[in-house]
């Protein structure tokens, strides 16, 4: 049987945005997470998984639930004991949207923990599709475990996509960018 599901990487954080008076929505957002969910409405006959690593605090269960109720797994992706996701809030300042993240000791940055694991999360999929966030969060060693992670996925026959998404905050140094 071919494969059909589709795997993308990275940090789905909680989303604050600022609603009027002194009230937040909270929502679940990022780059691959987002991307994850218009490719899963758009073909639902294919497998979503959302390869991460998650916290075991309430948001983070919320998180994963919501995911389960709109037909995204988590794979084998852990859940570590004592992490928790990354934040970031939206402010509106005149029609300029403005961002403040909190995202240094985020789950997702563990997600290259366990390298088998991580292989197996993206073993017999169609499409694996991470970016440039997914790269920048993760020290230089989990960023080459999830490098060999997706070639061996590739090898396999799975297509890989990629998306730049350069942050320059997020790097330590240009130096690492080009590594």
């Amino acid at each position: 049987m071919a494969a059909k599901g589709i795997a993308s990487i990275g940090e789905c954080m909680i989303e604050l945005s600022g609603q009027t008076g002194d009230s937040w929505r909270m929502g679940f957002a990022g780059d691959t997470f987002n991307t994850l969910w218009a490719l899963h409405a758009l073909s639902p006959e294919h497998p979503a998984t959302y390869v991460s690593a998650f916290g075991d605090d309430p948001f983070s269960r919320d998180q994963i639930a919501f995911f389960g109720q709109n037909g995204i797994g988590i794979g084998n992706s852990p859940v570590i004991a004592g992490a928790r996701p990354g934040l970031y809030a939206i402010t509106l300042t005149g029609a300029e949207r403005a961002f403040t993240y909190w995202r240094s000791d985020a789950a997702a940055r563990q997600l290259a923990s366990d390298p088998a694991t991580l292989a197996k999360s993206l073993q017999n999929q169609a499409l694996v599709y991470f970016s440039g966030i997914t790269l920048a969060i993760l020290d230089e060693a989990a960023r080459k475990t999830l490098l060999t992670a997706i070639g061996a996925a590739r090898a396999a026959g799975s297509l890989v996509a990629f998306d730049p998404n350069y942050r320059p905050r997020l790097w330590p140094s240009r130096e690492a960018v080009q590594a």
